[in-house]
């Protein structure tokens, strides 16, 4: 029976990994407790102590501590300094605006204040389930997010001060805010497993929606994976699958200021699924040949399976003597398919698969070509 197969007593004794998740890199944090239960700290200057909250920001390139019982006294935290910050409380941490359970480790690095969260990879995934995939959504879904999500953390682990970033860089991560009843259950019922190949964790890569077709790892990136390579994608029912941006002629300047903005652009290559490989852009001072991610980054586009049309007729109100009768029509107009890079699981092509009646291992083995499904242990890595 497949439920056994996702979740058994026996899956339970196995050593959760630990997970060390960066989740902060910004020059104030505040720190609290989320009840009357103190926090406590530990670290190199203060000896062992219990504290309602501290604020630790950058002034004059040092670094300050202060803590809430005591605003006027200030401690500098040096290059090469932590403190750790615990709680009893299953409410968590308070770091800025989010709650965070397990560990805070707090290191000061090149005059930079990180911040990494410190725990359990299941406990991790009860967030991350929620911070990137809407946990109303039906549970093999939810559950096949979980094993990417966890195949893709334990491949990212022992990277020295963090194993993995918090945010879309690597994968979203929320902390408590994130984690709710259906999401816990997706965890708990998927607890340790993961996909390898050839006996090995895959690079589990995910993305929201692919417009149709899912891309070969090579055509994004240098490196060819076996098991990510194209398929049918289910995503039809993404209500923002088609998509439209409209930039002006001096934003195009501002962003490419080298070349003086776009006069035209010709794509290049396409891979088979569409997606630009290359396109070269002429401006004013001369010409460039930028890669789809490139123009999408710089652009901030959704995918890199667009097409761009240049207006020929157009008044931009940076340019002209902007009068209220005058239209304005965008310079440049890209017409999009899709959100994200395009490789590995879709996650509303999941959400389709599992609402017709598929199941977590089907889902994926259907977007991760060739690999098994299986309890993690060290040995995979």
């Amino acid at each position: 029976m497949y439920l056994s197969f996702f979740y058994s007593k026996s899956l339970l004794p196995l050593s959760e990994p630990i997970i060390k998740v960066l989740i902060s890199k910004e020059e104030k944090l505040r720190v609290r407790a989320d009840s009357s239960i103190p926090l406590n700290m530990q670290d190199s200057i203060l000896p062992r102590t219990k504290i309602k909250g501290l604020t630790i920001k950058k002034l004059n390139d040092k670094i300050f501590l202060t803590l809430d019982s005591n605003k006027d006294k200030f401690f500098e935290i040096t290059n090469n300094k932590s403190l750790i910050i615990k709680s009893s409380d299953r409410r968590g941490i308070w770091i800025n605006s989010k709650r965070y359970s397990g560990k805070i480790n707090i290191v000061i690095r090149n005059n930079k204040i990180f911040v990494i969260n410190v725990l359990g990879v299941e406990k991790y995934l009860n967030s991350v389930v929620g911070s990137e995939m809407p946990h109303q959504w039906h549970i093999e879904a939810l559950k096949a997010q979980a094993i990417a999500s966890r195949t893709y953390a334990l491949q990212k682990t022992n990277n020295g001060l963090y194993d993995i970033d918090s945010t879309q860089t690597n994968q979203v991560y929320n902390g408590l805010e994130s984690s709710t009843a259906k999401t816990r259950r997706a965890v708990r019922e998927t607890r340790s497993l993961v996909m390898t190949y050839k006996n090995k964790l895959i690079n589990a890569l995910f993305h929201s929606s692919s417009g149709g077709m899912t891309e070969n790892s090579e055509d994004v990136w240098s490196d060819p994976y076996p098991y990510l390579v194209t398929v049918k994608d289910f995503d039809q029912r993404n209500p923002k699958i088609r998509w439209k941006k409209e930039v002006s002629k001096s934003e195009l300047k501002e962003i490419f200021p080298i070349i003086g903005g776009i006069q035209q652009i010709d794509v290049l290559n396409i891979t088979e699924t569409g997606r630009i490989k290359n396109l070269k852009i002429t401006g004013i001072f001369g010409e460039k040949v930028i890669t789809g991610k490139e123009f999408r980054s710089k652009l901030g586009l959704k995918s890199t399976l667009f097409r761009p049309r240049i207006s020929e007729n157009f008044y931009d109100k940076k340019d002209l003597n902007y009068e209220s009768n005058i239209n304005f029509y965008p310079y440049l107009t890209i017409s999009g398919i899709g959100a994200g890079h395009g490789v590995g699981m879709s996650q509303w092509g999941a959400r389709y698969m599992a609402n017709k009646g598929y199941k977590a291992n089907q889902i994926l083995k259907h977007f991760y070509k060739g690999v098994n499904i299986k309890p993690f242990i060290e040995r995979y890595k």
